[in-house]
Order: C-alpha cells, then structure tokens, then sequence
C-alpha cells in the first residue's frame, strides 16, 4: 500500500512537473488544499472509472422504474440544477470581481502563484467538476442510457483532470477566464435544465442559443491557445491553454 500511494505521488508530480517544471511543490499555494494531493486525486479518478464501468454494464429494468423513483426523482433533478445554477453563477460573478482587482486583461495576464485569490475559485470550480458526476448517477437512476455514452463520461473526467492539474500549478493568470466562461456557459444550461425538469414549455429556440453558446465557448476557449501555439503569441504561463488545446485534440 505504501509502494502503491509513493507511486501515485510521484505519477501526479511528474504530470505537474510536464505542465510547470518552474512551480516546486513548496512555492504552490493549492497543494495543502483538499483534493489537491495526487494519491487522492487519482484514487477518485479509479473510483469514477469503476463506477463508470459498472454502470454502463447495467441493463434497463422497466420494474425498476416505479411511481415512488420517479416521483423522489422528479423532486430531486429540479434541486441539483437549482444548486448547479447558484454555484456556476457564484463562481463566475466572484471570478470576475477578483480578475478585475488584479487588473486583468481578457487574455494573456500575468500570473502570480504567490496569491490566492483566483486560486481560491479555481480550486472551486475543481470541485464543482466532482459535483458534476451526480449527472452520471441521475443518468443511471432514470435509466437513460442514450446519454450514458463514451462523450459523456470522457467529458467529465477529462475535465476532472484538466482542473486539478490547473489548480495544483496553473492556478493564476488566464485560468480565470476558463472558470468565468465554463461557469457563464453551466449557468445558463442547468437553468434550461432546471425549467425543463419543472415542466415547463420552453421554446425550440432557445435550446438551440443554449448550444450556440456551449460552441461559441469552445471557440473562445480554443482560439487563444491557436494563437500561442500555431501564431507564437507570447505569454508568461501558457498552462491552461496547453491543456486546453490537448483537450480538443483528443476530441
């Protein structure tokens, strides 16, 4: 067990070491933090992806799906994306608030790994990418399996592992504009989701902007990183944008 948790720290150093040699474990802010040590980390990544696997291999079962499920359900998916809209837009609004006090530009800051306030609501959105997997398990419980696919489950744990390598040694500088925008674009898709759960009668339209606007962040969160990458734009810390860019590749 000891070889087993050595071995994982140094497996996640190494990853942090490849995106910051620079940052030395003693100079990181975050690494203290709760989820933030590698051995914890990669368990919880073992853990999703044992469950993940499990839950894929559960067939659908119309006795399962009774009056009393459906109705705690129906009580509960309204909840979550309620908490889901008021996190997504805390995170956001305060992300913002603590970029403009530091003077931010839109793109290509300076960082400073000494401070941490942007840390601090880049350490949680991270977690907030853990709350996300309760749609996995929403998923399971009403037995939608056409949305329990290979994307889905990629999506969240690429974005699980894209965040904590942020938050460990990317975790100032143009990170903020991946919360304020991943946060802006949640806000809006969990309120469409908290509606649609009540029953109400939204218009096709307006799922359509909701997915117009889910692109047109890919786009804004893509395009920095083309210019650093393929147009050599200088800036100080290009972490984020490297994990972004490898992100889409792999997509």
């Amino acid at each position: 067990m000891a070889f087993n948790i050595l071995f994982l720290n140094n497996l996640g150093e190494r990853i942090l070491q490849y995106f910051n040699a620079s940052l030395k474990p003693g100079r990181r802010v975050t690494k203290d933090w709760f989820m933030i040590n590698p051995t914890h980390f990669f368990i919880s990544l073992y853990a999703t992806r044992q469950n993940s696997d499990k839950l894929s291999k559960i067939k659908p079962n119309s006795k399962i799906k009774n009056s009393q499920s459906n109705t705690a359900i129906q009580k509960i998916v309204p909840i979550y994306n309620l908490i889901q809209v008021l996190l997504s837009t805390i995170i956001c609004v305060l992300t913002i608030y603590n970029a403009r006090k530091r003077g931010f530009k839109l793109f290509y800051n300076y960082v400073d790994f000494s401070k941490t306030n942007i840390a601090f609501w880049c350490w949680l959105f991270y977690l907030n990418k853990i709350f996300d997997f309760v749609d996995t398990i929403l998923i399971t419980i009403k037995q939608n399996w056409n949305q329990f696919s290979f994307l889905h489950v990629y999506h969240h744990i690429s974005i699980f592992l894209i965040m904590w390598i942020n938050t460990s040694i990317g975790y100032d500088g143009d990170v903020y504009y991946i919360i304020v925008s991943n946060s802006f674009v949640h806000s809006i898709m969990y309120a469409y989701y908290f509606f649609a759960s009540l029953k109400y009668k939204i218009p096709v339209y307006l799922k359509s902007c909701v997915t117009y606007i889910q692109m047109l962040q890919f786009v804004s969160m893509i395009l920095p990183g083309f210019c650093i990458f393929f147009l050599k734009y200088k800036t100080p810390h290009p972490i984020s944008y490297k994990l972004t860019m490898n992100k889409f590749k792999i997509n």
